[in-house]
Parts: C-alpha cells; structure tokens; sequence
C-alpha cells in the first residue's frame, strides 16, 4: 500500500494579520509621521518650470498680502523646519513680508518702474536766477576783499562801517577815521577828532544826496560833518547832556541827518542849521536803530527795550494818531537792525538780539492800530543788520552769538554755536527758505553795509579787527531788442 499511497504536500496554512491593540506604542498618539525629503542644495535657485515662468511673469500681490516667495520648497511645513529655516535666514517672523527691507512695492509693474527711472534722467534741474545769492554767494562761499581795522568799537550797537554812493568805504577807528576809494584802492587818513571833547567815533554815514559829505557821531553825543575831498570839518552839532549817539541816517532826498541818543531822544539836524530842527521823545531807553524808507515818507527807531516806533513823515507824528499803543512794536529783546524793502516801500524788516533773536517784518498798511507782524523767524541768534536786494526778493541777515532756547532761563547767555552764528545769511520772501549761510568771522558781525548798486555787502567784526566784501547779488541783464536791421543789411 505505501506504493499506492498519493504523495500530501504539506503547506502552511496562512493566518490573515489582524490589528493588534498592543503592536502600536500609543493608541491615541497626534503625532505626526516626520516626512523627509530627498537632499537638496537650498543655496541654489529653484528654477521655476516653463509653465509656471508664462504664468508667474510679474508677481503680483494684494494690498494687505505681499506676493508669495520664490523659494518653492515648504520651509514652514513643520515646527522643526521653521526653526532650521530661520536659523538659515530663509524666512523671518513677518508671516505677510517677502521681500527685504527697502524693497520696491511688488504691485507696482517692472514696466512702470523702469519708465519712472527714465523719466527722472530726463528732468532738468532747477534754474537758478542769475540775480539771486545761489548763483553768487552760493557758489563762491569766499570773501572777494578783506581789510584790516585796527581800533574798530567793541560796542555791539555801534555803526563804524558805510558805503557811499561813490563807492568809497568808510570805517572808524577809535578817534580815527578812514575811507578807501574801492576803484582805485586807495586808503586815506580823514581825521582825528578831540578825544577830549568828543570822544571815540562809534558811528558814521555818507550823505546820499551829497556823496563827500560824512556824519560821525562820537561817544559824548556831539555829531560832525566832514568834508571828504576838503579834509576839512564844516558842522558841528553838540548834546549839553553828553549822551553817546547811537544810529544815525540821512534822509533819502534831503539834507536832514536824523540822529538817535542813549537817552531815548531822535533828533533832526539840517545841514544848514546850527542846532536840531526837531526832537522826538517817545523812547524810553537807549536808541539802537534809526531808519529811513527809500521813498523818505516813513521812519523806523529802535531801542534796548525792544520797541520799535514807525513814524510818518509827512504828518510828522507817529502812525497811531498819538494813541499810547498804536504805531508800536515789540520785541522780547534789543532791536538794532532795521531795513526797508527797496521794491515795496511799506515792508520793514526788524531783527532782535538776546534772549529774542527773531527776525520780522511789518507793514506800515496794517489796518490794525497795533501793527501785527507779517511774518515771525525765530533764528535763536543775535541779529546784527538786515538788507533787502534790490535785485530779487531775497533778504540778507547779518548774526552774531547763537543760544539754545530750550536751555534753562539764568538771565545770562549761554552760548551755543549753530549755523548763523557769526554768519551772513540769505532768506528768500516770502517763504523765507534759506539760500545760502556763510561763517562770515570768528567772531560776531557787528555791523555790515550795502553796495551802491546792491550787488555786495561788506561785514565788520570788532573781535577780528576786520572786514571783508562779499558778493552776494548780481543785477538783472538789460535785454537788448532786436531790430529786423540788426539781422538783415539792405544793399
């Protein structure tokens, strides 16, 4: 029978896996399966595919949301590689911001960014006038003359420097007086006067409507005419309270030299008059300031309490129609610079010193019975003189020491240099945008004096023993009309 027994092949019989709760570590673990990646060089750029370069050809992006980056692997997929990917600098912690800081607007097209960069290349700059102090001082910051003046007054509100229509420079040295004829440069001993009876010189000014005649005010209030090309003294004036003069000014058309005093008096001299042909007493302090218009219709003083009086001349009593406050003007400080605008003979320009320093001007329209100033520039230093061009409508300002206004009130001054300190400034009006600031001296600028014809200015400081000429403006071109018969000839 073993011969005919059928050969059984043995086989192991499957079992079906089935789910075993115990196989698995944790039946309710949420963690997630790490997925990898195969290697990658993240240094390298991921090269889009051709059908995402036509889609994707600018990017665009909303309001809110910037544009997506162009990194296209999931650096942010989980926890662990953000923390790799910051740590590398591929991402930040600003989930909305894709580019770097400083980055164009991503809405704004590649196309509309490259014609605004042409058009900026096509752009002329800005035409300087030929007349105004950008194009001359602006572009030579460099004095064009200087000269010594040994002896000059220390005292900040003296006027030891003026400029006749002859253009003849005259200065004052202690009892000494020079001048120097610009044209030929040649320097002239005028005079001494009496240091015993008169004094020092502290101001001078040539007459306008007489080109060699000089005023010189002394420091015990008598007041001389000289005669330049005479060398030879023709009038004087004296003060029987031996007061030292302050400013002094011609008018513009006449032979009437008005003369302010440290106690608070204006007077008027005629030259041919003896003694003074009017007085006015409305200041309570010592005179600074003493200014003309062009027109001769209207008369600024200015004093150490800051107020500042505007007179008319042809009613020969201030513009308030003797009320107590009208016609009046305060500063917070002393006032000695006073000018008058040559093209719009109502404006004045007033500008104070310590602790004010503030420069103003008014007019004499105003409606109000207080005039009310037109415009306020705080400067934080001490203005020393003002002039308007003639040329344009810029405004030029001579400074001394600058302060800091927020630096506690001790009633005396703590310097603080700054960029008009000891500086001739230049303003445009009426936004009073500032032109051009130079550093004058080392020291503060004293005094200072307009050209004849309103092109250069000359500054004087006492701590220098100094002056210097600045180009500052130039005059406007006449512009020739053509004739047809300067272009053509007939034969």
């Amino acid at each position: 029978m073993e011969g005919n027994t059928p050969e059984v092949l043995c086989v192991t019989p499957q079992r079906k896996r089935t789910w075993v709760p115990a196989s698995v570590t944790n039946l309710y673990s949420t963690k997630r399966r790490r997925v990898s990646f195969a290697p990658a060089d993240l240094g390298k750029e991921v090269k889009p595919s051709p059908a995402q370069s036509i889609i994707h050809s600018e990017e665009q992006a909303d309001r809110f949301i910037s544009a997506r980056p162009h990194v296209t692997l999931p650096l942010n997929i989980t926890p662990r590689t953000q923390r790799i990917a910051r740590g590398f600098g591929l991402i930040d912690d600003k989930l909305l911001r894709y580019s770097a800081p400083g980055a164009s607007s991503s809405h704004q097209p590649v196309s509309d960014q490259l014609r605004v960069s042409f058009s900026t290349l096509l752009q002329k700059a800005a035409k300087v006038s030929p007349t105004s102090a950008a194009g001359n001082l602006g572009k030579r910051k460099q004095f064009t003359l200087a000269l010594d003046g040994p002896g000059i007054p220390s005292d900040p509100f003296a006027y030891p420097l003026t400029w006749s229509k002859k253009n003849v420079i005259a200065v004052a040295c202690g009892k000494d007086v020079y001048y120097q004829d610009l044209s030929d440069r040649r320097i002239v001993h005028l005079c001494k006067i009496d240091k015993v009876c008169n004094g020092k010189t502290t101001s001078v000014e040539w007459s306008p409507t007489s080109p060699s005649i000089i005023a010189l005010g002394t420091t015990t209030g008598s007041v001389q005419l000289w005669d330049a090309e005479m060398k030879s003294c023709i009038r004087t004036w004296r003060d029987l309270d031996w007061d030292p003069v302050g400013g002094l000014n011609w008018h513009q058309s006449q032979d009437l030299l008005t003369v302010g005093a440290d106690n608070g008096m204006v007077r008027f001299y005629d030259v041919r008059q003896p003694d003074a042909v009017a007085t006015l007493t409305r200041h309570k302090s010592k005179v600074h300031g003493v200014r003309w218009n062009y027109d001769g219709n209207y008369l600024a003083t200015s004093d150490q309490q800051g107020v500042v009086y505007i007179w008319d001349a042809r009613a020969s009593k201030t513009l308030d129609n003797d009320r107590m406050m009208g016609g009046r003007v305060r500063h917070g400080a002393p006032v000695k610079a006073l000018a008058w605008c040559p093209w719009q003979s109502d404006l004045l320009a007033t500008g104070s010193t310590y602790p004010d320093g503030k420069l103003r001007i008014f007019s004499v329209k105003s409606t109000n019975p207080i005039p009310m100033p037109r415009h306020t520039i705080p400067l934080h230093t001490a203005v020393t003189s003002i002039h308007w061009s003639p040329h344009c409508k810029e405004i030029a300002t001579t400074h001394g020491t600058s302060w800091n206004p927020n630096a506690p009130t001790t009633g005396r001054m703590v310097s603080c240099p700054s960029q008009l300190s000891n500086s001739l400034t230049v303003h445009t009006y009426p936004s009073f945008r500032r032109v051009v600031s130079v550093q004058a001296h080392a020291g503060a600028v004293g005094h200072s004096c307009l050209s004849p014809d309103g092109t250069d200015i000359f500054t004087i400081c006492p701590a220098e023993e100094a002056m210097k000429m600045w180009h500052v403006w130039s005059t406007a071109k006449e512009k020739k009309r053509e004739s047809a018969f300067d272009k053509f000839s007939i034969r």
